[in-house]
């Protein structure tokens, strides 16, 4: 069945496409979907999660058979006041049955939930916009828009073919977590305004010089007093109004990005999208950051030069452990890497503690796996973005995820783990190897200023798969896009897929087949169209 992307000519157009959208023209933003979490027993638990600009009161949840409608309960807003103009609430949903949420007179239809296996599972990532920055300013309204930022291009008829499932990748939120803020001198006591990066463990697969603000000090703009903290009307603006369309269709299963660390968008993330929720069991609750500013350190009167926030303490930072969604005959494990250092060995111990979380996931049960995390852990790219392996000319990222999965697989990942889908690179790379290694497929191609493709394709044969030598103890054969897609994978019971990414005019522009990699087979897992 075609994948179609139906580009609009501006966010304007966006929400009059549709008439669910088209109300919000007059009325407040209300946004409704599905998310899955995993529940405290080990199953899957889907959750309705509503999002009300301006509302008072939480809406209802009604089954589409009838019944007595369950009121939604609101989820913690994180403190500060930068989300106090939007509620979010949830509920249990259910399985097998359509429902709607109500919120006065308007209501948003939700699908029908299996935990079967799914057929049709679409995959996305990296989907926000740059916006109007210094240096490489990507338009996110205007003349612009169709070309330079696609999100929310998703047609009627890709809406109309009901996935089963949504993956996003992770990175939401771009126009609102720059790399870095001038702190006011009114903010410090310093008697001068103070330039500093946030803390982020690297973002190296731009077009840009290498950045890696990793050091002594821990600088987020979600400090108090910060210029810039995260707030609604950026995740609004960036992932919500484009992807309203999208939204109800199929429940979700979201990715953490590197974008939304703590020191960056982590507040309105663990408020609005983050899957914890005492919804999923005894034991479990909702999270949220840690306070981002040192204790003691005072508006207008921080410690004098060369104090430095957190220096030498704990940095306030907080990652989700690996959980697992089984649905049929699938298992998904997703991992929360958006700590993980791209190109140097940083918070390692954190991640030797994710992955053997993972290898008990595994180890006790085999059914095919898929593991969904943001950052790549065999991610091609140029030779200074990412930590060199010898005699070969590329980089490679995640150094720490390598790393990690290196020392607790070191017979490498068990075979019925049956492909590794990221997003952080800004681009569609497809790796397979000539080892048992699964699979990896990179779709950062949701919408955000895309990179070139690495390694560079021959001019002579550019569709051809590169050769990588060394890439995690064997050949790898690489294939690589610089083009706005959306991914459609089918699984099959029997542990393979296929799958088809498409272009923003509906064209395929690569296919590709969990059976063709593996030893002796020299060849990647997709080709290019």
């Amino acid at each position: 069945m075609r994948f179609v992307c139906l580009v609009l000519a501006s966010a304007l157009a966006l929400v009059l496409a549709n008439g669910a959208v088209q109300a919000q023209r007059t009325a407040s933003p209300f946004f409704a979907f599905v998310v899955f979490g995993e529940g405290t027993d080990g199953r899957p638990v889907p959750m309705v999660r509503s999002v009300a600009e301006r509302a008072t009161a939480c809406p209802s949840l009604r089954s589409s058979h009838g019944g007595t409608p369950v009121t939604m309960t609101p989820r913690r807003r994180p403190v500060g006041g930068q989300f106090d103009d939007v509620l979010v609430c949830e509920a249990r949903y259910p399985v097998g049955e359509a429902a709607s949420v109500f919120q006065g007179g308007r209501r948003i239809d939700l699908p029908v939930v299996s935990l079967g296996t799914p057929r049709r599972v679409v995959l996305v990532g990296d989907s926000g916009c740059r916006g109007d920055t210094k240096d490489k300013p990507q338009p996110c309204t205007g003349d612009g828009f169709a070309k330079v930022w696609p999100f929310g291009t998703l047609s009627d008829e890709e809406v109309g073919n009901r996935p089963d499932l949504i993956i996003h990748v992770g990175d939401y939120n771009y126009r609102g977590t720059p790399r870095g803020m001038v702190v006011p001198a009114r903010v410090s006591g310093y008697g001068r305004d103070m330039p500093v990066s946030f803390y982020d463990t690297g973002d190296l697969d731009d077009e840009d010089e290498p950045d890696l603000p990793i050091g002594a000090a821990y600088w987020s703009q979600n400090m108090e007093g910060s210029p810039i903290p995260d707030k609604w009307a950026y995740w609004r603006d960036d992932f919500f109004l484009p992807a309203a369309r999208l939204l109800p269709v199929a429940p979700w299963l979201l990715s953490r990005g590197n974008h939304e660390l703590c020191s960056r968008a982590g507040p309105g993330w663990f408020y609005l999208l983050d899957a914890n929720s005492p919804l999923l069991g005894p034991g479990a609750k909702q999270q949220e950051c840690p306070p981002q500013t040192p204790a003691g350190w005072q508006l207008g009167a921080w410690p004098k030069p060369p104090a430095l926030p957190f220096a030498g303490q704990a940095f306030p930072t907080i990652t989700n452990p690996p959980f697992r969604l089984k649905f049929g005959k699938l298992n998904i494990v997703a991992i929360d890497s958006a700590n993980a250092a791209d190109a140097v060995l940083f918070n390692l111990d954190l991640y030797l503690g994710q992955y053997r979380e993972v290898a008990r996931l595994l180890a006790e049960d085999r059914t095919p796996t898929w593991l969904v995390t943001h950052r790549p852990i065999w991610g091609v790219v140029k030779r200074d973005k990412g930590g060199p392996i010898p005699s070969t000319p590329y980089g490679f990222v995640n150094e720490t995820q390598r790393e990690a999965v290196h020392r607790v697989f070191p017979n490498g990942i068990p075979s019925h783990v049956k492909v590794v889908i990221v997003g952080h690179m800004h681009r569609f790379q497809a790796i397979g190897f000539d080892s048992r290694q699964p699979p990896h497929l990179a779709v950062g191609t949701g919408g955000m200023e895309l990179s070139h493709v690495q390694p560079v394709p021959s001019p002579d044969h550019p569709k051809r798969p590169v050769r990588v030598p060394g890439l995690d103890r064997s050949d790898a054969y690489v294939v690589g896009l610089r083009d706005f897609a959306t991914m459609v994978v089918n699984p099959v019971d029997d542990g393979t897929w296929t799958s088809a990414l498409y272009g923003t005019e509906g064209e395929v522009l690569a296919v590709c087949d969990s059976r063709w990699p593996g030893p002796g087979h020299a060849r990647s897992v997709c080709e290019l169209k």
